[in-house]
């Protein structure tokens, strides 16, 4: 998974290079929070969880309606991701207790 993380961040900094459009620069911020993206879809699709996505694809659609803000929008992204992960995995706990 690491190898295939850093060729998927060598492969979107070549996109990024292609696009004449594209002036924005790939940050270590743009990096980690596709590592978590990445990391949530794997985990609700490992846990047979599919549904979550469409809490997911919401939650995206919420961080691009108010583009000014963009730090802002990034923390409300990881923050909501990190609280639905942990939910899941308290839920996964449960059920393997009883």
């Amino acid at each position: 998974m690491v190898v295939s993380e850093a060729l998927a961040v060598l492969w979107f900094w070549l996109l990024s290079k292609l696009n004449p459009k594209n002036k924005r620069t790939i940050t270590w911020t743009s990096i980690l929070k596709g590592i978590a993206e990445r990391a949530f879809v794997t985990f609700s699709l490992v846990n047979a969880l599919p549904h979550s996505l469409t809490v997911f694809a919401a939650l995206k659609i919420a961080t691009r309606i108010k583009d000014e803000d963009k730090i802002s929008n990034d923390f409300y992204l990881l923050g909501n991701l990190l609280s639905i992960t942990l939910a899941i995995v308290y839920s996964q706990l449960i059920l393997k207790l009883e």
